[in-house]
């Protein structure tokens, strides 16, 4: 199925690892010019010159996604040295050790805040104008299943849910101007060794091991773990034509784990 991303541009934050990756992979492969923008700079050019081994077009930047004057200038750089970025996946998310509330520092919740919800209203500020000016775009954003409320998740559920909230208002105010938004919520995803960098989060013990993934895997309906190019398949397709009456919507990528209505 031809998604109609050739020659578009599609801004992937945090697209260097993990579930960022894939997606930065499947637009590659669809035509799309991708620009990963990541922290993690080695990664992202790791990422990139894969794509461009594919046959894809892949273009890499470096940035802290919670620097307000950094990503308006990296925004720039892209629309100025790449072209008009007709897609945005805000990628960008990590929710640490699970820990139940009363063990969570102030510390915890403004570092979750900055790099889970945060982070979705900075690049989409930036981003945004450009698309109001052309009249057209899509918004995906990255929420999880933690937003609807997860058990030793207070912090990091909290900050999903602003994200799907967020994405839904996007919808509504902005769908006049031909730009749509939507929300994919993943379940859990752990991505192998190789999809991710020295600098990504994922480096940090999560405090999860074998017997514990297990447990999620036993209550999924499907009985198996989704895959980050599972994650990647839903967003391609909401951010594409083929998805054209759909916006403000939210997709739960997690064999039916959770089940949103």
């Amino acid at each position: 199925m031809d998604l109609g991303f050739a020659g578009k541009v599609a801004v992937v934050t945090g697209g260097g690892s993990n579930i960022g990756r894939a997606i930065s992979h499947e637009f590659g492969k669809e035509g799309a010019i991708v620009a990963i923008l990541d922290r993690d700079k080695a990664q992202a050019d790791r990422t990139a010159a894969e794509i461009v081994d594919a046959g894809g077009r892949a273009h890499a930047f470096a940035l802290d996604v919670t620097d307000v004057e950094a990503t308006k200038v990296t925004v720039a750089a892209v629309e100025r040295e790449v072209g008009p970025i007709a897609v945005l996946v805000n990628n960008v998310g990590w929710n640490g050790k699970a820990e139940f509330f009363l063990n969570l520092t102030p510390e915890r919740w403004n570092q979750a805040f900055q790099l889970n919800l945060f982070s979705t209203f900075n690049v989409t500020h930036a981003v945004l104008p450009g698309m109001v000016e052309r009249r057209n775009g899509a918004v995906v954003s990255i929420a999880s299943d933690a937003g609807f409320g997860e058990f030793r998740m207070a912090d990091y559920g909290a900050m999903k849910a602003g994200v799907m909230a967020f994405s839904r208002t996007i919808a509504k105010e902005y769908g006049r101007y031909g730009i749509r938004a939507n929300t994919v919520a993943p379940g859990l995803v752990i991505p192998p060794p190789d999809a991710i960098g020295e600098g990504s989060l994922w480096k940090i013990d999560i405090g999860m091991g074998p017997k514990e993934i297990q447990n999620i895997e036993a209550g999924i309906p499907t009985r198996r773990r989704s895959e980050a190019v599972d994650i990647a398949w839903s967003v391609l397709f909401l951010a594409s034509d083929r998805a054209r009456q759909l916006t403000g919507q939210l997709v739960s990528v997690s064999g039916g784990l959770a089940m949103p209505r």
